[in-house]
């Protein structure tokens, strides 16, 4: 029996250029995630750390992100722990100036071949372990899958893989990919197989039996990867694995909607939003409901923003059906023109425009009372 901890998407030194001043401490909150992960593998006196792909977001980290990892895979390496790292679709050994062929990650496995001629021997508390995986590459990896097929009985056979599971709701087929099914795993008769690619945490499994898991990132990249992020602590037997998902993520991500409804200042909608502030949260929050008069959504952003690690805001609230755009509606005025108009205009178009009739009918509006004062 070994003990493994399994991560994968890490994807360390991305640029996070949609985070604007916030970007840095992005990258910061991902290493700082690695190192929690390395920590974790000492804790839980894991024999083995694989890495299913992914660990970096490009093939040319940056020095910072690089010293990190290799100071904290020696680390590992010297309390006798093994890490085992196979390029992903992100990091891969495509180009000639890839991390992987320019720098040395010293008592590393590395997995760089784009086929599986035979598995790599090691010798683990006194078991052999056999690891199966290879580095993508077109056209040389076509028939790589072949390759994991379990070579013998003796000892104990895991397998990496930076693939897209078949029938998945992440399925999106493109060579690159890997695609590859449940029944492939069945069928290579390995005692587990450490899966990278998809955000997602999923056990693969039946009958009880697990074949393979995703641990998904371990922080959340993009908004879809919101909540608890994981790692997986992994025991393996001979045709036998239990896994436990391990919580690491520093922030989390949420997509949350706000009804405002009956708003007639904009210091009672940042009242709402600041009932949800959290600085650790990176949040994106819809805005919902009928307004009784127009709100600013760049004053609501900058007066409320310092309440999270960051906050998007999307505007879904509506003013047609307001007091405040009836109330305008019969003026002989530039403004009740507008309102007349725009909405005999939805009354014209198909249901998937008017949400951009809806938009435009806000933004007007919020300028018309702006240019006035803030009447109302």
């Amino acid at each position: 029996m070994i003990r493994i901890l399994h991560t994968a998407d890490l994807h360390l030194d991305g640029s996070f250029a949609s985070l604007g001043n916030r970007a840095p401490q992005r990258q910061v909150d991902f290493l700082e995630t690695f190192e929690r992960i390395v920590t974790l593998a000492i804790k839980k006196d894991a024999q083995l750390l694989l890495v299913a792909g992914d660990l970096f977001d490009h093939p040319r980290p940056g020095k910072v992100a690089l010293g990190k990892v290799q100071a904290g895979l020696q680390r590992l390496s010297e309390r006798g722990i093994v890490p085992v790292l196979l390029p992903g679709t992100h990091d891969s050994l495509v180009s000639t100036d890839a991390v992987y062929r320019q720098e040395d990650f010293p008592g590393v496995v590395l997995l760089d071949q784009p086929q599986v001629k035979e598995p790599v021997a090691l010798t683990v508390d006194g078991q052999q372990v056999y690891l199966y995986g290879f580095a993508y590459r077109s056209y040389v990896s076509e028939d790589a899958l072949e390759g994991m097929q379990r070579r013998c009985d003796e000892g104990l056979h895991v397998g990496l893989l930076h693939g897209s599971r078949q029938g998945s709701p992440e399925w999106n087929y493109r060579k690159k990919d890997l695609p590859f099914s449940l029944e492939n795993l069945k069928s290579w008769g390995l005692d587990y197989v450490a899966l990278g690619h998809y955000h997602s945490f999923e056990v693969l499994s039946e009958n009880e039996r697990i074949y393979a898991c995703y641990p998904g990132s371990p922080e959340g990249k993009r908004f879809g990867e919101n909540g608890s992020r994981y790692c997986a602590l992994v025991t393996i037997d001979k045709n036998q694995a239990a896994v436990e998902p391990l919580e690491v993520n520093g922030r989390e991500l949420a997509e949350e909607t706000l009804d405002l409804s009956g708003c007639t200042e904009l210091d009672e909608a940042v009242g709402r939003v600041a009932s949800l502030n959290n600085s650790k949260l990176l949040l994106r929050l819809t805005l919902t409901g009928i307004l009784e008069a127009p709100i600013d959504l760049s004053a609501l952003q900058s007066r409320c923003e310092d309440g999270f690690f960051y906050l998007e805001l999307q505007d879904e609230t509506r003013l047609f059906d307001s007091d405040y755009a009836r109330r305008i509606e019969p003026e002989e005025t530039v403004r009740g023109m507008f309102v007349r108009r725009a909405r005999k205009l939805m009354a014209e178009v198909q249901d998937d425009e008017r949400p951009v009739i809806e938009h435009a009918f806000r933004e007007v509006l919020t300028r018309f009372r702006a240019f006035s004062g803030g009447d109302q």
